[in-house]
């Protein structure tokens, strides 16, 4: 334990953009063969799922694809859990279904998530914390027991960066969520000064704040250093018409900042902590402490780039559970790789569908006996 514990250390404290394509995959390789040793040991639905599929003992993995991947509805199904001393417990519905995923998290796995995080926030944030305006209610002491939302769960590792914090949000005597005018007043008043970070889910950030007219935003000028990350939540605008593109024109319409510095986040609940950042209208940047692989939808082999499939994410920090090599349902693509001297770059981007191939999560095309 100590010894993959020690590992994982060492590879987060590299640089979380600017690591050597062959030193990256060393490390990150070495990591997993022994994650898969050590919930192969303290899970017993994850051994009797490696055994009965017949995968390569870990010490023969070379490389990225022979990594064995766990589609991500596995965590709706069955309580996966690798220690006896869990520290908190995510439930996420995710957007589609009643099911919800469990994901058991200890002190361990919670900090290098945190660690991951926080070396990642660091990097675009120039290093500096700052104000946050939150676009979002403000957590009661309701919210904070062993189970959590994931979306709280998600918000709160970002806050890390925070000087202050600021919810844009409030409920009204019906228990409707409004905008809190006040707040919006001091927003208005510090924006133009020093830089900040308004932050909130997609959805959020579209349905109370770009779309609201009662709080006239028009004319705004960020200062030059402002930062608006928004994360999930595009499947609730789809019906909306709302894209990226939309989006951001209009943040720009009515606040003068440049699109780079308009951030989407990719992310997931079975990875906490290994975000994907996207600049404006940019892919989604691949981390040194993650990987990705895409695999076509019919084969399951991996695509070439351009070509859209399910995305298979690969990160070192989960230990309490083994959520570290996920098939996700998500469709996406490769859009940009490039050799900037030793140092692999990889973005990549999401389809809202599957084009001219049967729209099916990844549970539907993995094999019977693939299941735990």
């Amino acid at each position: 334990m100590q010894n993959i514990k020690n590992k994982i250390n060492n590879l987060l404290e590299e640089d979380p953009y600017n690591l050597n394509k062959s030193i990256k995959e060393m490390k990150i390789i070495n990591i997993l063969k022994l994650q898969i040793n050590h919930h192969k040991k303290n899970c017993p639905y994850y051994n009797t799922w490696y055994t009965k599929n017949n995968f390569l003992d870990p010490q023969k993995i070379k490389g990225y694809e022979d990594v064995p991947y766990l589609p991500s509805g596995i965590f709706k199904k069955i309580n996966l859990k690798s220690t006896k001393l869990l520290n908190k417990v995510i439930s996420s519905s995710g957007s589609t279904g009643q099911n919800k995923s469990i994901i058991n998290i200890d002190s361990i796995t919670s900090n290098f998530q945190k660690i991951s995080l926080s070396k990642i926030l660091s990097n675009i944030l120039n290093k500096k914390r700052r104000p946050f305006f939150i676009v979002d209610l403000e957590p009661s002491e309701k919210f904070n027991q062993n189970i959590i939302s994931a979306r709280y769960a998600g918000m709160s590792g970002y806050l890390m960066a925070a000087t202050s914090k600021n919810y844009l949000l409030k409920l009204d005597e019906n228990n409707k969520i409004i905008i809190d005018l006040k707040k919006i007043i001091e927003f208005k008043k510090i924006i133009n000064k020093e830089p900040i970070v308004l932050i909130g889910y997609t959805y959020m950030l579209w349905s109370y704040l770009l779309k609201n007219n009662q709080i006239n935003l028009n004319k705004i000028s960020c200062h030059n250093d402002t930062k608006i990350i928004h994360f999930g939540g595009w499947k609730k605008l789809e019906n909306k018409k709302v894209n990226k593109k939309i989006f951001i024109n209009r943040i720009q319409k009515i606040m003068n900042i440049d699109s780079k510095s308009i951030l989407d986040v990719y992310g997931f609940s079975e990875q906490l902590g290994a975000i994907y950042i996207s600049n404006g209208l940019s892919g989604f940047n691949v981390n040194s402490y993650s990987h990705l692989l895409v695999r076509d939808p019919k084969t399951l082999k991996v695509a070439r780039d351009g070509d859209a499939g399910f995305m298979q994410f690969l990160s070192v920090t989960p230990l309490s559970y083994p959520g570290f090599s996920i098939l996700n349902d998500d469709i996406g693509y490769i859009s940009s790789r490039k050799m900037v001297k030793d140092i692999e770059k990889i973005e990549f981007k999401i389809n809202s569908r599957l084009d001219k191939l049967e729209a099916r999560g990844c549970g539907d095309t993995l094999p019977n006996n693939y299941y735990i």
